[in-house]
């Protein structure tokens, strides 16, 4: 058991899944209708790692792939919900939980929802010192280089931002204190 842990870690991570979002598909204009070919691309070696045919009919998607080596048809349901300033935003209906989604993960078999597949995010199994470590370089990516003030950013927010990295760093520091009095190897002196 890893201290300070969110979620146990063996979940699968939704990072490394191949995922099929209905908002990529419509932005390229992809759910008109008719047969549509989709790929991914393992984005460090840039070979190709999954594909599938898909059909988009009016009210649904088929699907078609190879999973374990056998031929695999499955149907999804589209649905689509009005914008506030007109249009329309489409949904994926999950085939098992029936939850309105906008990105499925395939969980080894089949597509679908993020519970359904049992997938998590790297940032909900991550322990106490990694969210710190997380939650202060994305404080830092506000900031200049050598943590330098941005041009046009008001003194006050790079304050508040650097007393924000001040109070991630002691609570990084807390936590690993924390941790090695546990584990006994901090000398109690």
């Amino acid at each position: 058991m890893r201290f300070g842990a969110g979620r146990p870690g063996w979940r699968r991570k939704a990072e490394s899944c191949l995922r099929l979002d209905v908002r990529e598909l419509a932005r390229r204009g992809h759910l008109r209708g008719g047969h549509v070919g989709w790929h991914w691309t393992n984005t460090t070696t840039g070979e190709r790692c999954g594909s599938i045919s898909i059909w988009v009919g009016q009210h649904d998607i088929e699907l078609t792939y190879i999973s374990n080596g056998k031929p695999v048809a499955q149907t999804i349901r589209l649905e689509r919900t009005p914008c506030p300033f007109g249009g329309s935003r489409p949904w994926m209906r999950c085939g098992h939980c029936h939850r309105r989604v906008a990105v499925f993960f395939f969980g080894g078999s089949v597509f679908a929802c993020r519970r359904c597949s049992r997938v998590a995010y790297s940032s909900q199994s991550e322990d106490a010192l990694a969210r710190g470590w997380r939650r202060q370089a994305k404080l830092e990516r506000r900031l200049g280089e050598d943590q330098v003030r941005p041009t046009g950013m008001r003194q006050a927010t790079y304050d508040q931002i650097l007393e924000r990295i001040f109070e991630c760093e002691d609570r990084r520091d807390a936590a690993l204190t924390f941790f090695l009095s546990r584990m006994g190897l901090l000398d109690r002196h």
